[in-house]
């Protein structure tokens, strides 16, 4: 198996799992945590519309030059999800980011149930 390949069901699989994993409790956790949380989270979203769209090109319209779609396509669903995590942790700087899921905010009246 290539790098490309591993890559690629890296970003498929293991990045939806992690985001599972560190999304569980994510309102207990640390401003910077959950920060990286959101910016993973679209940043993986953003790669897979990104992967989608280039995978509807037909094959017949690539050429070898286009190195540019086969990263984007491959690789993207790996890199978005780390970048955005890095921008989401250094862009919180310790503040608290309001994730308002359930209309109760951090510090709220109560469960929201």
């Amino acid at each position: 198996m290539s790098a490309n390949i591993i890559a690629f069901l890296l970003g498929l699989f293991g990045v939806p799992i992690a985001l599972l994993a560190v999304g569980h409790r994510l309102r207990r956790r640390a401003p910077r945590v959950r920060s990286a949380f959101m910016g993973a989270f679209i940043g993986h979203c953003v790669a897979g519309v990104l992967a989608v769209l280039l995978g509807m090109i037909p094959p017949e319209a690539w050429t070898p030059e286009e190195t540019g779609r086969g990263f984007a396509g491959l690789w993207s669903l790996l890199v978005l999800p780390v970048v955005g995590a890095m921008g989401g942790s250094l862009w919180s700087k310790g503040r608290r980011v309001s994730l308002d899921i359930h209309g109760v905010r951090e510090g709220g009246l109560g469960k929201p149930w």
